[in-house]
């Protein structure tokens, strides 16, 4: 019942609001990567990313001083469109991908990278605190915080989809673990997590013996840094991604609904 609720407050928000069309096709320009997408998905996608919007606050993390930053609507809707992309090919309907980003409310940007501060023990038992910049951050349960400069540089300039990353985090915390395997149960879970450990080890293997790789060596940090890096290889430059690890690529388009190399929502074959 409550469900069913959820989704008509979703499908009758979507059609009051809309976006505008200078600030969509700026957003569209500004990614790429997308433009060989079909008109369909284009159009699933623009509504996804319209019911981010009236869903989830993009604001600033700068309110005043001399660094505050003023987030305008074509920023909004920049963010929604790479927040959406990642659930393009999720759910029957629009209203139904969304449900992947029930568990938070904001996306808080920031004039430039924020710093985080954390302990770590060293081998002697002495508890350090360090301090370090960083661009984006995805808190369980929270928001999404997001460097603006990072995100403006975009893919082709720096290298880096940040919003494509930090919500990738989001839909690996999904099921409570944050491992980088998205919310998957059974066989299809297993088949995920053998697949991601077998391209994860092989990656760690390459950048420990200092392969100039063509996928982010940050992507070695960690499992989860390694889906979340992977995410951006496969909106980003999807033909790398099927090169590397083709099994991995397989898992990742069955997961997401899309082929982003064809443009087009994925079927298996039957």
């Amino acid at each position: 019942m409550f469900e069913w609720l959820a989704r008509r407050r979703r499908e009758r928000a979507l059609a009051r609001h809309a976006l505008p069309e200078d600030d969509w096709q700026r957003a569209l320009d500004c990614l790429p990567f997308i433009s060989h997408y079909d008109q369909a998905l284009l159009e699933r996608l623009r509504e996804l990313a319209t019911l981010f919007l009236v869903e989830k606050s993009v604001v600033s993390g700068a309110t005043d001083g001399a660094h505050s930053l003023e987030v305008t609507p074509f920023m909004r809707v920049l963010v929604a469109a790479q927040a959406a992309l990642l659930l393009i090919g999720r759910g029957e309907t629009v209203a139904e991908a969304m449900t992947e980003y029930d568990g938070f409310e904001n996306v808080v940007i920031h004039p430039d990278d924020f710093p985080r501060t954390y302990d770590y023990e060293d081998e002697d038992g002495v508890v350090h605190q360090l301090h370090e910049p960083i661009a984006g951050e995805s808190w369980d349960g929270g928001p999404v915080l997001l460097s603006w400069p990072a995100v403006e540089a975009g893919y082709a300039e720096s290298g880096m989809a940040l919003v494509i990353h930090e919500f990738a985090h989001k839909i690996d915390l999904n099921d409570g673990l944050i491992d980088g395997i998205p919310p998957l149960t059974g066989a299809p879970r297993e088949r995920f997590a053998r697949v991601i450990e077998a391209a994860y080890t092989d990656f760690v293997a390459r950048v420990e013996r200092g392969e100039d790789t063509a996928i982010d060596p940050y992507a070695a940090e960690l499992v989860e840094e390694f889906f979340a890096v992977s995410c951006e290889v496969f909106f980003a430059e999807p033909e790398l991604l099927a090169r590397e690890y083709p099994d991995y690529f397989g898992e990742l388009r069955a997961w997401f609904q899309v082929d982003p190399i064809a443009g087009r929502r994925w079927q298996p074959m039957t």
